[in-house]
């Protein structure tokens, strides 16, 4: 069985196993989304909402270290210098106001990136299912700090809803319009990203088969915003990009999951750097970049490449047992090289202890708890969600507000920022 035979097996159980008499209510808690730049897989076939989740961890390839001896670490590329972007924005849904349950308002919030006060509040139509759930939105940044891509989707009957918000320049008001824009039927769409001129739109695309286990069609497709006009690299290769994001202007990052066990040479599951201005519409024709390992969880947590595509910004999740049935959780935020995947380094460590084990157990939660969320123009500057959400300021971490809690009346998972 191939990884994403297993992991469609896996998430079609867990959706079974959600649904009873007593289970069914007309609002539900959507799937934990991770990123602006989350990691979604929507097998497109009717009636099936497949959402696939892949995993991806560190990578500490060997990095040839020529005369220097062997116990020098490696050089670290000097860090790019830049402002801290003024604003971010959050994306959030809540059951408060709900109307019984029979509507689920959506919100889109900036912040003062400095103090994570609040200066302006958006409301975003809310794109619902036939059963009256939600996905939940969303979000991605241009690199002026004012222009915003929020994305909503429903997988029955499957439909996609991208939105501009644009901030004004003290960002005490926004203003959100919808875009013109539309996807072909037959592909679905997982992770969508706003190019830093604000001007185009990248997505991964997939037309998959439940019944064959495998994706005859998949690539990644950019939008032109202003005509509407699509250019697509595409694979016939059986498996599916995720985490497509931007890595300057004219290159978009991804990582490619093969669908079988041992993927023909030139087809191995990792990180790619996609030059739109290449010869060719190969997907795979797109170079491979220093990429994290997988995890037990098949879980991915976002890779942002920094604009220069020097360096990959992920995240990395460790249990460790203690001997007596509880863990001790790592959670890191990490900075690989991106030419060998070499760690260069730790930007943030998060440790939890006596986290309990087992399927319901704390510890398989914080799995899937530490995340990047937005990168900054200039590299330096992320916005991070690793057991508690904040920014970091090269290792510099300083939590932030952005998102009701469950028990407030607000909807969990919910970790879409950007700026």
């Amino acid at each position: 069985m191939t990884d994403l035979e297993e992991r469609l097996r896996r998430d079609l159980h867990q959706i079974s196993q959600r649904v009873g008499p007593e289970s069914i209510r007309p609002l539900r808690e959507p799937p934990a989304r991770r990123r602006s730049r989350a990691v979604r897989w929507l097998a497109p076939v009717a009636a099936v909402a497949a959402v696939l989740a892949v995993v991806t961890g560190v990578s500490l390839a060997s990095r040839s270290q020529g005369h220097r001896p062997a116990t020098q670490p490696p050089p670290v590329p000097p860090e790019p210098v830049g402002p801290m972007p003024r604003f971010y924005v959050t994306a959030w849904q809540t059951y408060a106001g709900s109307n019984h349950g029979r509507q689920i308002p959506t919100f889109a919030v900036v912040h003062d990136s400095a103090t994570g006060a609040t200066l302006a509040t958006v409301r975003v139509p809310t794109l619902t299912d036939s059963q009256g759930g939600t996905q939940g939105p969303s979000i991605t940044a241009a690199a002026d700090d004012r222009t915003f891509l929020i994305t909503e989707q429903s997988d029955t009957p499957k439909a996609i809803r991208f939105y501009l918000l644009r901030v004004a320049r003290g960002g005490r008001s926004a203003t959100l319009s919808r875009l013109a824009l539309s996807i072909p039927g037959y592909l679905s769409v997982s992770d969508v990203a706003l190019s830093p001129d604000g001007r185009r739109i990248a997505m991964d695309v997939q037309h998959c088969s439940v019944k064959t286990q495998s994706c005859p069609y998949t690539g990644v497709r950019v939008v032109t915003i202003a005509t509407g006009a699509a250019s697509t690299w595409t694979t016939r290769a059986n498996g599916a990009p995720f985490n497509v994001s931007w890595a300057g202007r004219d290159r978009v990052a991804f990582e490619w999951q093969s669908g079988v066990r041992t993927p023909p040479a030139g087809q191995q599951t990792g990180y790619r750097l996609l030059s739109l201005t290449g010869p060719g519409r190969n997907l795979l024709a797109a170079r491979a970049i220093g990429s994290p390992a997988a995890e037990p969880t098949f879980y991915v947590p976002a890779a942002l490449v920094t604009a220069d595509g020097s360096m990959v910004i992920t995240s990395t999740v460790q249990n460790i047992p203690d001997g007596h049935g509880r863990y001790t959780v790592v959670g890191k935020v990490v900075e690989l090289s991106a030419s060998t995947g070499q760690l260069l380094r730790v930007l943030r460590k998060v440790t939890v202890r006596h986290a309990t084990g087992g399927q319901n157990g704390t510890a398989g939660q914080l799995d899937q708890g530490c995340n990047v969320l937005s990168l900054g123009p200039s590299g330096v500057h992320v916005l991070v969600d690793c057991f508690g959400f904040g920014r970091l300021d090269d290792r510099r971490f300083t939590p932030l507000p952005g998102f009701p809690s469950p028990s407030s009346s607000g909807i969990g998972g919910q970790e879409a920022s950007a700026w």
